[in-house]
């Protein structure tokens, strides 16, 4: 099944990143990983906030995660190697 990322307007890049057990002691973490959306610009990002393929991907992770620790970080790329 495609995600439903894949969906939302002006999305450019979708990248989920899952933080693995470094410790080896199966301790539960807080969180699990982080997702990453990128877009051309933040007027694009902000246009698909009103978007119904987005308000669908938001319902969805309800069925995934627990959203209480959630937040969002928005940010702007700076590339100082690669």
């Amino acid at each position: 099944m495609p995600h439903l990322g894949r969906k939302v307007p002006g999305i450019v890049r979708y990248v989920v990143n899952l933080a693995p057990d470094l410790s080896g002691n199966g301790r539960e973490l807080p969180y699990d990983g982080f997702a990453e959306a990128w877009f051309e610009s933040l007027e694009a990002m902000r246009a698909s906030a009103a978007s119904p393929e987005l308000q669908t991907v938001l319902a969805d992770e309800e069925n995934l995660f627990d959203r209480s620790p959630r937040f969002s970080v928005i940010v702007e790329e700076h590339v100082i190697v690669g």
